[in-house]
């Protein structure tokens, strides 16, 4: 295995040498290989980690060790902060050396791949449709797999009604449905709007987003990811009235389904068994909140730490007991409070959470504006914010930034506008 990653790590660097933008491509086809990991001097790293750091060597030799600039507008001063709160949390850690892992791994080199895209975008060496282009590709791969699953075996058993038999889950290359669900969601909603965009001009491509997007659906569904949905059906929506052209037809469709699902006895008490929390995993989701929520309240400023909120669960959530039965159910604690803006203010404090708040406000000002001056491609400029709408619709119930492949695919967004 070692002898294999050397090969392949020198024949990255060969790549990157000879053409960085086919680099990138693969890199970006490569995401979930974070879950290939490795230790280097004893520190612990992922092959993705691997592949951003020789991208950005040899991009930054290659530029004779020249630095780059972000000309857009006051992110640069954003993403100072973002990486200056991670490193505020990284001191107030109780591991600072398992916090500056992730630190590095979720803040610092995300942006590194985000300057080395801004450089070849600059030198119109590589196109916001070749990111678009092999995000798609990475799902493609990541949704057959998870569909053939139902056929071939994999996935994973999970309780979803307490005293209920398990249902089956498609996780594709994941170890968890979530993580699937989480990676291949913004994901769908970047195919969809290639695919409105070529469907006149380009049938191949039209055909290749659309078969992206219909098999996304598809594993999220066999992966029985709420949030996921959440996500898909806020972005469409979003999509839908803002593209001037849907508009009408997408206030006049949502009104249709909604009239269905709450005529309908059995698609009302579905809908409402999930918006009032009543499954299992919405009970031990408000069980984690009022955790997270103790623990804020105790380090509002500065939060607990990077990676530190798994340590301190134990003395904030209350074990779950079934309500009808009070019988014992759940004593486990997870790595994120299942929230994006809880997990980010409990490890990142204030700061972080402004910030962060901050960068979300830029994006979709930064959006809206380039739908007004790009009227000719406005739909791509509107799919990319339904990809972050999105994020922040699944965020709700689940923490899609703090993973490798999650971190970078955020940022790949913000760098599409």
């Amino acid at each position: 295995m070692i002898y294999f990653g050397l090969i392949a790590g020198l024949l990255f660097i060969i790549l990157s040498v000879w053409r960085s933008d086919w680099a990138i491509f693969l890199l970006i086809l490569s995401l979930p290989a974070y879950q290939v990991r490795w230790q280097i001097l004893g520190l612990p790293t992922t092959s993705l980690e691997i592949m951003i750091l020789i991208i950005f060597l040899v991009s930054l030799v290659k530029n004779r060790f020249k630095g780059w600039r972000i000309k857009s507008g006051h992110w640069q001063w954003l993403i100072l902060l973002w990486l200056v709160a991670g490193l505020i949390s990284v001191v107030v850690a109780s591991d600072y050396l398992g916090a500056l892992g992730y630190w590095r791994a979720y803040f610092l080199e995300p942006i590194l791949l985000l300057l080395v895209i801004l450089d070849l975008l600059a030198k119109n060496r590589f196109s916001k449709n070749h990111i678009i282009f092999a995000l798609g590709l990475s799902a493609l791969v990541c949704t057959t797999w998870a569909i053939a699953q139902k056929w071939l075996g994999g996935g994973v058993m999970s309780t979803e009604v307490w005293g209920a038999p398990k249902v089956w889950r498609a996780t594709g290359p994941f170890p968890q449905p979530n993580f699937l669900g989480l990676y291949i969601g913004p994901i769908a909603l970047l195919c969809f709007g290639q695919f409105i965009q070529y469907f006149k001009s380009k049938k191949w491509l039209a055909i290749f987003y659309g078969i992206v997007f219909v098999l996304s659906l598809t594993a999220a569904i066999l992966a029985r990811s709420d949030g996921t949905m959440l996500g898909m059906i806020i972005g469409l929506i979003f999509l839908g009235l803002y593209w001037r052209k849907s508009r009408r037809a997408t206030i006049i469709l949502v009104i249709i389904v909604t009239l269905i699902i709450f005529l309908v006895p059995s698609t009302r008490h579905f809908m409402m068994e999930r918006l009032a929390f009543q499954k299992l995993s919405g009970q031990l989701r408000l069980n984690i909140w009022q955790g997270a929520w103790a623990m804020i309240k105790d380090h509002p400023m500065l939060g607990v730490g990077l990676r530190n909120y798994q340590n301190l669960a134990t003395q904030y959530q209350e074990f779950y007991y079934q309500p009808q039965t009070g019988q014992l159910i759940s004593t486990e604690t997870h790595p994120y409070p299942h929230n994006l803006f809880l997990a980010i203010w409990v490890e990142l404090g204030l700061l972080g959470l402004l910030v962060f708040l901050a960068i979300l406000i830029k994006f979709f000002i930064q959006g809206h504006k380039t739908t007004k001056t790009n009227i000719s491609t406005p739909l791509v400029t509107i799919s990319i914010m339904a990809a972050l709408i999105a994020i922040v619709a699944h965020g709700l119930v689940d923490t899609p930034y703090f993973k490798n492949d999650l971190s970078t695919l955020f940022w790949l967004i913000i760098v599409l506008l």
